[in-house]
Order: C-alpha cells, then sequence, then structure tokens
C-alpha cells in the first residue's frame, strides 16, 4: 500500500490521501510569496512526500533500525529552519508503522517539512517568472540535490 495513491471511498467520490497539511501549506505560499495555490499542486508535492519517505524507511532498515530519523532521508539537513510542520505527523506515524512497523522520529517530520519548503519556495519563484499568481502542478518540480 502506498499511501500517496490510497484511494478512499466517501458515498460518491474518491479523495487521495494526503500526507500534507494543506492549509498550511497554502499559508507558506501565500505569506511568503503573495501567490494562491491551485489543488493540483498538491498531487505531486504529496507524492514525492511519500515516495522520499519510502526511500527513508528502506535506509533505516537496511541499517538495521527500527525508527525512522532524519538522517534516513537523502535530502537530509543538519539543524534544517522550519518555522512550523507541514505534514500531518499522525499520518506519516501510521503510514510508517503500517508499511513496516516501524517508529517515526520526530527529526522526520522537520526534514519533510524542509523539503516541502525547498519545494514550495523553486515552484512559486517559477509562477512568479511566468507572471502568474498562482502555483499549479506544472510549475513543481523536485529538487535533485540536497537541500
Amino acid at each position: 500500500m502506498v499511501i500517496y495513491y490510497k484511494i478512499v471511498q466517501k458515498e460518491s467520490y474518491m479523495h487521495v490521501e494526503s500526507l500534507l497539511v494543506l492549509s498550511k501549506v497554502k499559508k507558506y505560499i501565500k505569506d511568503n510569496y503573495g501567490c494562491s495555490t491551485s489543488a493540483n499542486f498538491f498531487l505531486p508535492l504529496n507524492k514525492d512526500i511519500g515516495e522520499n519517505l519510502d526511500a527513508a524507511i528502506e535506509r533505516a532498515k537496511n541499517t538495521g533500525r527500527k525508527t525512522v530519523m532524519g538522517k534516513d532521508f537523502s535530502f537530509y539537513v543538519q539543524n534544517p529552519q522550519v518555522e512550523q510542520n507541514l505534514v500531518v505527523a499522525s499520518k506519516v506515524k501510521r503510514y510508517v508503522k503500517e508499511k513496516d512497523g516501524l517508529s517515526t522520529s520526530s527529526q522526520a517530520f522537520a526534514q519533510l517539512s524542509s523539503r516541502v519548503q525547498k519545494i514550495c519556495d523553486e515552484s512559486a519563484k517559477k509562477a512568479l517568472e511566468a507572471k502568474r499568481k498562482t502555483v499549479m502542478d506544472r510549475d513543481f518540480t523536485p529538487p535533485t540535490t540536497t537541500i
């Protein structure tokens, strides 16, 4: 099961479960860049976070630990400057527990939030360069190097 593709049936509609605190991500972009955020922007962002979480789980397992820590992320930043948590901690913890029975360190949330901030920064800059005031899915570009 992959949480960012997990479809939940709710009466007559379906939705994708999010690992992100959408309101905080929208606020981060609005406060820092004055831009709105398209609903479509969250799907690739959520997918990126899920894929990186999967890789961190594998790293933790490969080192014999039972806890996913900040250092398990390929984009690890020592002492990340994160204003607030941009991922839903309870969903991240549940995902890690259900996937492999591991625990999640609080460091993981700071690392994931740091990545979300970096992606939002780059995406908002692309939208502004295109003379748009809305960040869209086409602005999404995952960082290819460490943050």
